[in-house]
């Protein structure tokens, strides 16, 4: 994968935990703020759905029929009782101690009418939900106590004082006149109007009743049952706002450190690499290691920063780049130098000669032989000659170097073409048919630069030894002489003196241009050239593709 697109994915994989995280801690919240909810409206048995009794609300064993015991619970949470019916409208079990439906008839059933009564049909059966109050068992004995005596017994009292209830007496003004029991914040008149009935939102269950005398008998108990909404929604909203600092707290912290693992990760590197290209641009192209990225044994970057191991890696290669051209330049410019001495060397030493002979001839005070004068005359042109041959020969290298010589390439059979070649010195042998496409004229020119370069050194007796063949897709060529060899420091460079580097006045015949150019024709050839010396000569080795 390439790093553009695995940092892509590292960043993306990092936002994208860091907004899951921030979405989960939401859900978190709103989790938790309507579970306190849900608990309290799922204690309510009005808001109960068939689809959440159907499965299991009869259990089945033999002829035993049953409600589950979840209902049962429910049915006492919400002050009644559960009645299930079969289809023929016979009660088949309820909850609670005592039945108040069995005695009814089916019509009378049918007509009851209380608040807070509810149905539900489920598979073969139906539920029937009936709200018992628990004030008015205790009413009845009240007010019969009271319509009695003008009072309330030992025995009524005492229920009283055990649920906590009062009986209150308000005249015809609504002031409260008498109490019993706990004392309760005073009732005005308007609340004793029937309401919808919700068994949870009623904090205390009243009942009344008017007396002869005019005044109104009320008794009082607090509801067992109560859970108004408020408190729950309170409790909610408390739990929601303490769930959403809470989370935005650890956040908070996941930011702090996600922001440290951000940074280890992508900053100390790119520190690195900084320090890295500073030290490329003041010519440092040494290795370096930073303990914090690389690992002290093996020098690799750790796990951690795999990330820049194509940039580490491209940054090792450039320092090596950068180091080999470095050196390039130097020895280039070493070789620029030597030759530039050497070229100076070559064109000097006949100059000198040319301008000798020149001031000899132009003196007043010496009268020359017409002899001399042509001996004069003959060494200067010598000079000349050879000064314009390696000016020739300089503008020759620039042009192949510049790419400046087009090929006129033909096909040439060696076994009849070399031949040409052979004379007292040399002795030409040809493998095969071979066949070498390439340009006659320059291909004549490195011939003769290599046969006359081993001719001049092959000692008398022996023979320059020329041949041809053919070696799978090549076609190689060998020039071999018995001569004494070169030395190693010269072969080493062989083909890259521009210059004989000797004195011209020892001899003229090359300008020491010849290999140089040699090497640029065969590589203008696609070709190649080496060349293997030692005591029992040297050998040239041509290879050209078919």
């Amino acid at each position: 994968m390439k790093p553009a697109r695995r940092l892509t994915l590292r960043f993306v994989s990092y936002f994208s935990i860091f907004y899951l995280l921030i979405i989960s801690g939401f859900i978190i919240c709103l989790v938790f703020f309507f579970q306190s909810l849900i608990v309290h409206m799922g204690d309510n048995i009005h808001t109960m759905t068939s689809s959440e009794i159907e499965d299991n609300a009869v259990i089945e064993k033999g002829k035993s029929i049953k409600l589950a015991d979840y209902l049962v619970k429910r049915a006492e949470e919400n002050a009644g009782q559960l009645y299930l019916f079969n289809e023929s409208m016979d009660i088949v079990d309820y909850t609670g101690d005592s039945c108040e439906l069995c005695g009814m008839t089916d019509n009378e059933i049918m007509a009851l009418q209380r608040p807070g009564m509810h149905t539900w049909e489920i598979p073969k059966y139906y539920l029937l939900f009936l709200p018992i109050s628990s004030v008015h068992p205790l009413f009845e004995e009240v007010l019969q106590n009271w319509k009695a005596t003008g009072g309330i017994s030992n025995e009524v009292l005492q229920r009283l004082q055990d649920k906590k209830a009062s009986v209150e007496i308000y005249n015809e003004q609504w002031d409260r006149i008498e109490f019993i029991g706990e004392r309760y914040k005073k009732l005005h008149k308007p609340q004793l109007l029937e309401e919808k009935y919700d068994i949870f939102e009623h904090k205390e269950f009243t009942a009344n009743a008017a007396l002869e005398d005019g005044s109104t008998l009320v008794v009082r108990m607090p509801n067992p049952s109560y859970k108004p909404l408020e408190d729950p929604f309170k409790n909610a909203m408390f739990l929601f706002i303490f769930s959403f600092f809470g989370e935005s707290i650890i956040m908070l912290i996941g930011v702090f450190f996600l922001s440290i693992s951000i940074s280890r990760q992508f900053v100390r590197p790119l520190l690195y690499i900084l320090s890295r290209i500073e030290r490329l641009s003041q010519f440092d192209y040494s290795k370096v290691r930073d303990k914090k990225v690389h690992h002290r044994k093996t020098g690799k970057l750790k796990r951690k920063f795999k990330l820049f191991k194509p940039v580490d890696e491209s940054l090792n290669h450039l320092s090596e780049r950068l180091d080999s051209n470095e050196r390039q330049i130097k020895h280039a410019e070493q070789l620029r130098e030597e030759w530039i001495t050497g070229l100076s060397h070559d064109l000097k030493t006949p100059l000198s000669s040319i301008y000798g002979y020149s001031s000899m001839l132009a003196s007043k005070d010496y009268e020359w032989t017409n002899e001399e004068m042509r001996v004069f005359a003959t060494t200067m042109q010598e000079k000349a000659t050879y000064m314009d041959a390696l000016i020739q020969d300089l503008t020759y290298t620039y042009q192949l170097k510049n790419k400046a010589i087009q090929l006129e390439k033909v096909l040439l059979p060696l076994n009849i073409w070399l031949p040409q070649y052979e004379d007292e010195q040399v002795s030409v042998k040809v493998y095969g048919d071979v066949m070498l496409e390439a340009d006659e004229l320059l291909l004549k020119r490195i011939l003769d630069n290599l046969i006359t370069n081993a001719k001049k050194y092959t000692p008398d007796g022996t023979k320059v030894s020329v041949e041809a063949k053919n070696i799978g897709n090549e076609i190689m060529l060998t020039i071999a002489d018995k001569g004494p060899g070169i030395p190693q420091k010269e072969l080493d460079n062989l083909f890259e003196r521009y210059y004989r580097g000797t004195n011209t006045t020892d001899d003229t015949t090359g300008t020491g241009l010849g290999l140089a150019i040699t090497k640029q024709l065969i590589d203008l050839h696609d070709g190649s050239i080496s060349v293997q010396s030692g005591a029992e000569g040297t050998v040239f080795v041509l290879k050209f593709k078919h």
